[in-house]
């Protein structure tokens, strides 16, 4: 008898427990989009936007200073992005870069045609602005 008892009283714990935490998904990991800022002082606040090429913003990100950026996308809003970083008083060679998801890869397009280049260098290099 106090084996039966103790068989249920595991059972319904484990249903109970079973229905009580929720499964979370893990953060996807690809396709992973990346590059280089360069010419920037370490104290500059860059913002890293990926839109998608009606203009939704579907990635924002901030970084300080020239250094490594990366980030994920998912085609949660398409498949074609805009990815561009700005900085106040800061102009970027090149002003962005359009992006192809396909699976788990993100491609460069270059003049609307999608390359075999993933887009692990998507680099942005700064120069000041001159002031009028």
């Amino acid at each position: 008898m106090r084996a039966k008892f103790f068989a249920i009283t595991v059972i319904l714990t484990i249903i109970a427990v079973g229905c009580t935490t929720p499964s979370k998904q893990p953060e996807p990991q690809r396709p992973r989009i990346a590059g280089q800022l360069s010419g920037l002082p370490d104290d500059t606040l860059v913002t890293i936007h990926i839109r998608t090429l009606s203009g939704w913003e579907a990635v924002q990100g901030t970084r300080h200073g020239s250094g490594p950026w990366e980030s994920v996308v998912t085609n949660a809003s398409g498949v074609d992005y805009v990815v561009t970083a700005e900085v106040n008083g800061y102009a970027s060679d090149p002003t962005g870069y359009t992006i192809h998801l396909s699976d788990t890869i993100a491609y460069v397009v270059i003049d609307g045609q999608i390359t075999t280049e993933e887009a692990l260098h998507l680099d942005f290099h700064f120069k000041p602005v001159d002031s009028p």
